[in-house]
């Protein structure tokens, strides 16, 4: 058997569906089997729904919860897999992969609607919210002829919504539609202390089901160069409401300042004339021409100038 370990300090076996190995049992090892033809109601699903896992109790819990969109082709790739665990926050196991190179989806449909019809209902919701992630929409009957003609909008995190139709002759019809929101939210690949900074190999991501939006981090630079409020344990999502802002840079700080010009970086030293986080922008002072100017943080040592 051939191991390789990746950055992330677990191991991954790819194995062809078909393929038989014997290994002695061992704790450690979260194994993944997904078959290759799989089914689904709606257009996307979570691990646990299509694969067989077994192994560690948090781990296989997290594997389980990450979620795939059905793509037009209908083709789970081996690839796409392999990019979803090494974005989660798996750490400490070694993973055991076992699937084709390219898994077929089979979208069956739910409740008797269509899953065309399950799909247009998920995307009308989210141009309704102004939501970019997965939001499942389950329509409590037949979906009614004519032209949608509310409500104006629906707040994300909303349990159910009440669509409105007119038809051609004018007359007008109501679906009340189940509805199921989920995001990215960010996961700690480590405990971390209160008033530690996260740094962008402290985070993983995992797709969670949300009552309400701006909850939880759901990208990195909500989180990365904040500090805690409180601690928090390996695994456990990031809160908006427990980071804040801890200046890296502070008044009087000798930094770098650079321009990117054409493709081309000029830099000169630099001096700091005001607190600030990754993302501010600051004054400083250029100490060779005695100019100030305006620049954005981009690390602890380095302000890019403002053209």
């Amino acid at each position: 058997m051939v191991r390789s370990i990746i950055p992330l300090l677990f191991f991954i076996l790819i194995l062809p569906l078909s393929g038989r190995i014997a290994f002695a049992a061992d704790s450690n090892v979260l194994s993944i089997k997904i078959p290759d033809n799989i089914r689904t109601a709606m257009n996307f699903f979570t691990l646990s729904e299509v694969a067989d896992i077994e192994g560690p109790k948090e781990a296989s819990r997290i594997a389980g919860m990450l979620r795939f969109s059905v793509s037009a082709s209908n083709i789970l790739l081996r690839a796409d897999v392999i990019s979803a665990i090494q974005k989660s926050s798996i750490t400490g196991v070694r993973i055991e992969l076992r699937m084709p190179a390219e898994v077929t989806i089979e979208v069956v449909g739910s409740v008797g609607v269509s899953a065309e019809m399950g799909r247009s209902l998920s995307e009308v919701i989210k141009k309704l919210s102004n939501w970019k992630y997965d939001v499942e929409a389950v329509p409590q009957g037949q979906i009614p002829q004519g032209v949608l003609i509310g409500p104006a909008s629906i707040i994300p995190g909303a349990a159910s919504a009440t669509l409105k139709f007119r038809d051609d002759r004018g007359r007008e019809s109501s679906l009340a539609v189940r509805l199921t929101w989920y995001q990215p939210a960010l996961t700690l690949k480590r405990s971390m202390k209160r008033g530690e900074i996260i740094r962008a190999e402290d985070i993983g991501e995992r797709s969670v089901r949300i009552m309400a939006a701006n909850v939880y981090a759901s990208s990195p630079e909500e989180a990365i160069g904040k500090s805690l409020r409180k601690a928090l344990q390996q695994g456990e999502m990031v809160l908006l409401s427990l980071l804040e802002n801890t200046p890296i840079i502070h008044k009087g700080k000798k930094i770098i300042l650079f321009i990117n010009s054409d493709g081309i970086v000029i830099e000169s030293e630099g001096e700091a004339l005001q607190d600030g986080s990754i993302g501010d922008t600051i004054s400083v002072r250029n100490i060779s021409g005695k100019k100030i100017v305006t620049g954005i943080i981009r690390t602890p040592e380095r302000v890019e100038v403002l053209k």
